[in-house]
């Protein structure tokens, strides 16, 4: 039996008997975790509070190598985003990127990109950084950190340079097509040059620099359509139901 320990985010939870949970978290260094958190649901444990979404620990559990499933041992919760939960849209918006990373990520799988990301996201929540544009800036960030960055150079088929004109985003490729350009495309979005340009200055930011970006809440929108359409047509995940999520075109 594995002993082990880190830093970790409470991605969520849920009860598993009377007075313990099943414990959802993403750790630093060991990607996502499954534990059994015993005896937190009593009235005289002071480690429940700790296991709140969001917030982060230091942990150590145990886990045998033929199960996913382990057992926490210990927690000290290191903080708690307060102000973050105290706003509607912002809460709203978190609880999306922890479930979002709970979806995409088996047991045993994410890294430190992952783990930073997600840290980077809510300290720039908890701030007030706009929530579409936060959103938007996590989702294309997780893309990259997925190695399914998109290319944003257009035009892939007929090789026209970048302008202000709106394009054609190809779903399946990752590529942009010029508005123009006869070529089909059996799954496509289609994104205005203020999404596309906002969209190339992400891609080139590291997780720590996530609150730098703003962009209006129609290009958020249109971007947090675009990122969501791509991730789960090449991560054949389904993600979580977001209020007026913009379709995909067919």
């Amino acid at each position: 039996m594995a002993i082990l320990s880190g830093e970790a985010i409470v991605l969520g939870a849920r009860p598993y008997s009377n007075t313990s949970l099943i414990v959802t978290l993403l750790t630093k260094d060991q990607g996502k975790v499954r534990l059994v958190a015993k005896g937190v649901r009593s009235a005289k444990s002071r480690v429940g509070v700790g296991l709140e979404p969001a917030s982060e620990s230091h942990i150590e559990w145990s886990r045998r190598s033929s199960s996913d499933l382990g057992t926490m041992r210990k927690c000290e919760t290191t903080r708690v985003y307060q102000k973050l939960w105290k706003d509607y849209e912002a809460m709203r918006t978190a609880s999306r990127l922890l479930k979002t990373l709970d979806v995409v990520l088996g047991v045993g799988e994410g890294e430190a990109a992952h783990y930073l990301l997600l840290k980077y996201s809510l300290e720039s929540l908890e701030k007030g950084v706009g929530t579409a544009s936060m959103e938007g800036i996590f989702l294309l960030m997780l893309l990259k950190a997925m190695g399914l960055g998109p290319g944003l150079d257009y035009c892939a088929a007929c090789e026209k340079k970048p302008g202000n004109e709106a394009a054609r985003f190809d779903i399946a490729t990752g590529e942009l097509r010029c508005a123009r350009c006869p070529e089909p495309i059996a799954r496509e979005m289609r994104l205005r040059a203020g999404a596309i340009a906002a969209m190339r200055e992400v891609l080139r930011l590291t997780p720590d620099k996530c609150y730098s970006i703003r962009f209006a809440a129609p290009l958020g929108s249109e971007i947090i359509g675009c990122a969501e359409a791509f991730l789960q047509f090449h991560g054949g995940k389904t993600l979580p139901k977001r209020a007026g999520r913009t379709p995909v075109s067919r």
